[in-house]
């Protein structure tokens, strides 16, 4: 061939996923001999060269690169915690410019399997040369790395990792950020202390990673403390029903001090039900810098906040799927984020 081409068109011409060429360039498992030998015999024929950055920008200039972002619409409230992903994912084009990429923001309803779905069939009608999506419907999330997904298109996906193949993960690891808040809070509480792990939700569902944040934070104080299990207490609702959050603290003795674990974004909403409590001597943790729980951890409501990085992790999913459709390089679409403390006297 004469002119230089991209690790996309060689999977085109080889009929396979962008990510299965990417898996014999560097020569991983999970390629069949047959595959193997086919999308070689297209690397040699075409000249394609791993890492050419030549080719890399004459192929970004010259054909338009279109990512499909699929988030939860929330994304477009700036006070809402999936504002920022959607902000790295803006940052990263933009750094982009003038490299032929481009995005399209689709949402769905937290929540609501049917609506994520939907949206995700609506991409896949369209001709996207990627997505990026959040993991919470597994059943849906598996169709759409499997049977769905007939493009073979690289499929992204931010904030907890699932069991599910074919695609790639940037994450924070849920069961380790538990066991951060769980040596944090008994630090200051100690073992006489009562604790409290709430999860506020959309629903009456816990997603995957507050469910293994509460075990992480649960298997630390049993290993590594002396708290009776009497002492750790669990408050699950809906964040729509705040009067039965009161109720459920009410009913905790107020005499000890008390260690409050948030696990999700969702801290703020506890500021006002403890101010009208008898619990004067707290300690709270909650998840990412929102701005409602930057603000409450500038005034000391909040003592700590535990932060995934939302916005670099979309920032570096948008960075690795550009790498990976032009030099084939998928090397940084597999990583876990790790738990960044944040406290007022550190905040930027």
């Amino acid at each position: 061939m004469d002119k230089e081409i991209g690790i996309k068109e060689v999977a085109r011409l080889a009929g396979v996923s962008i990510g299965t060429v990417d898996r014999v360039i560097h020569n991983r498992s999970g390629v069949s001999p047959n595959t193997f030998d086919r999308v070689t015999k297209i690397i040699s024929e075409t000249g394609y060269k791993k890492n050419n950055v030549a080719s890399r920008l004459k192929l970004a200039k010259s054909s338009t690169l279109n990512i499909a972002v699929l988030l939860p619409n929330e994304a477009y409230q700036e006070s809402h915690y999936w504002h920022l992903p959607l902000q790295g994912v803006e940052k990263a084009i933009e750094e982009l410019q003038g490299m032929g990429i481009t995005y399209e923001l689709f949402t769905f309803y937290m929540g609501n399997e049917d609506s994520f779905e939907s949206a995700a069939n609506e991409i896949f009608k369209n001709d996207f040369d990627a997505l990026l999506t959040v993991p919470f419907f597994y059943d849906a999330c598996h169709k759409i790395t499997t049977e769905k997904n007939q493009h073979n298109i690289p499929i992204v996906f931010l904030d907890t990792k699932q069991e599910l193949s074919h695609c790639y993960f940037i994450y924070q690891n849920s069961y380790k950020s538990g066991a951060v808040a769980g040596r944090l809070l008994h630090q200051v509480i100690g073992k006489k202390g009562n604790y409290v792990i709430v999860s506020l939700t959309n629903t009456n569902i816990r997603e995957k990673n507050m469910v293994e944040r509460e075990a992480g934070f649960r298997a630390f104080m049993q290993e590594h403390t002396k708290v009776a299990e009497e002492r750790i207490f669990s408050i699950q609702n809906s964040s729509n029903n705040l009067s039965a959050v009161k109720t459920a603290f009410e009913q905790i003795a107020n005499s000890e001090p008390l260690g409050i674990f948030v696990t999700n974004s969702r801290a703020y909403l506890l500021t006002e039900i403890l101010k009208r409590s008898k619990h004067l001597n707290t300690t709270m943790i909650g998840f990412d810098l929102n701005a409602n729980n930057l603000a409450l951890l500038n005034e000391n409501k909040i003592q700590y906040v535990l932060n995934q990085k939302p916005d670099f992790q979309a920032y570096n999913a948008i960075k690795g799927i550009f790498k990976l459709l032009t030099e084939g390089n998928s090397s940084s679409l597999s990583t876990d984020i790790p738990v960044e403390i944040l406290i007022k006297e550190n905040l930027m």
